[in-house]
């Protein structure tokens, strides 16, 4: 009887141990939490930077290509020069080591040095002040007669921070008359050229044509010639 009655107390200590195990959860039949749903929170956009520009100086004459470098540029952006609105020809570019760019044309303006100011669809502005500059540059050839495959010397001055990327700006020999894009297999001239990488001033002896007629030298810079020498007539 004795023993009848201890087997009995000790099952009962094990279906209560069972039942506090149920009572932890470990049930099949316990709910299982669900946790609340995350609504996503959307990143900030970048906040408009401007860093530098390149090139930082240009003709007068206008249609030169200038990049501006920074973060946070938006599709849209729009850059005003003196408080002008320009050409934009890019937008969030990217170009190592400088980063992302936007790219945009100068227009004609007088000699001097101006602001640049670029302006986010959404309200961001940010100025580079003072940070293109509107200059001239000259090209002058001699002597204004000369043979078939004489020597001609040509000279130019040009603003400085105009960079070397690619060459630079380039010297050109060119029929009066001829348009600046003349389909050449080189990109450049079908009879003479050399770039100026960034300098600004220099001088060079090279070979007039060989065929007669009026010829001239072009500084070729943007989008075409911002200066022309006199005519030098060849016979």
């Amino acid at each position: 009887m004795a023993r009848d009655l201890v087997a009995r107390i000790a099952a009962a200590g094990m279906i209560g141990l069972a039942a506090l195990a149920v009572g932890c959860g470990d049930s099949p039949s316990s709910p299982t939490p669900v946790p609340a749903p995350v609504t996503p929170v959307p990143a900030a956009p970048a906040g408009l930077m401007l860093r530098s520009m390149a090139p930082s100086a240009g003709p007068t004459v206008g249609s030169d290509f200038v990049r501006v470098f920074g973060q946070g540029f938006q599709d849209g952006a729009t850059v005003t020069m003196d408080g002008v609105s320009v050409p934009m020809t890019r937008t969030n570019g990217t170009s190592a080591p400088n980063g992302t760019f936007i790219e945009f044309r100068t227009l004609a303006h007088a000699e001097g040095t101006v602001d640049v100011v670029v302006t986010n669809p959404d309200g961001q502005s940010k100025t580079l002040a003072q940070s293109y500059t509107f200059a001239v540059f000259s090209v002058e050839a001699s002597p204004s007669d000369v043979a078939p495959g004489g020597a001609l010397t040509v000279s130019w001055h040009a603003p400085s921070g105009r960079g070397c990327n690619g060459g630079g700006d380039w010297i050109a020999i060119y029929r009066v008359g001829d348009p600046d894009q003349t389909g050449a297999a080189n990109g450049h001239s079908d009879l003479w050229y050399d770039h100026v990488c960034g300098a600004t001033s220099g001088s060079w002896t090279v070979h007039a044509p060989s065929e007669p007629g009026a010829y001239e030298f072009r500084f070729m810079a943007g989008a075409g010639s911002v200066a022309r020498s006199k005519p030098v007539r060849v016979e």
